[in-house]
């Protein structure tokens, strides 16, 4: 399932994050770690169309300051539901609808992530999951529809599309020329 697959890769970028070892570090580790730009120029800087899976998987900040310098970086106020940074960085790039769908997908993906510890949670978990994850496959598709003959936000789109697997079989391609 595409939602577990990107639920697992937040969880596992905050255990490293959060681990004894990475509290731990010295500059000979924090050398040796790679990192993203904190400032993207655009869109479609942002999202590279030959970018590997890896690198379009979603990440949450390594740091607190990791994430504060993507908002100062981002050029306008980025709600605190989107987490993750490729979305951080591209957010101000795009129109409203394309942001509401940026803020309802980290969303989706937090709560997918999420663990019921009892009965209560667990309603509230599958609650959260019809509000912000039904549906998305639609809304994307439609976004794309929408958009298409944007680049900038067309490849945008195509990085969101590879984060959280919301339309494999989507014929997105990047705009030519």
């Amino acid at each position: 399932m595409p939602i577990k697959r990107a639920a697992l890769i937040a969880c596992l970028s905050l255990l490293a994050a959060c681990s004894p070892q990475a509290a731990d570090s010295t500059g000979e580790v924090a050398a040796d770690a790679v990192t993203q730009p904190a400032v993207a120029d655009s869109a479609a800087a942002a999202v590279a169309p030959a970018a590997d899976e890896a690198d379009a998987a979603a990440t949450l900040a390594g740091t607190l300051d990791e994430d504060q310098q993507a908002r100062a970086a981002a050029g306008c106020s980025v709600p605190d539901d989107v987490a993750f940074l490729q979305d951080i960085r591209i957010y101000c790039d795009m129109p409203a609808d394309v942001q509401a769908f940026i803020v309802r997908e980290n969303s989706c993906e937090h709560f997918a992530g999420e663990e019921p510890y009892d009965d209560a949670r667990r309603r509230e978990l599958e609650a959260a999951a019809a509000r912000f994850c039904d549906g998305r496959e639609k809304i994307f598709a439609d976004l794309v529809a929408r958009h298409r003959d944007d680049c900038a936000i067309r490849q945008a789109l195509i990085g969101v599309n590879l984060r959280y697997d919301l339309s494999p079989g989507l014929d997105l391609k990047p705009c030519e020329g």
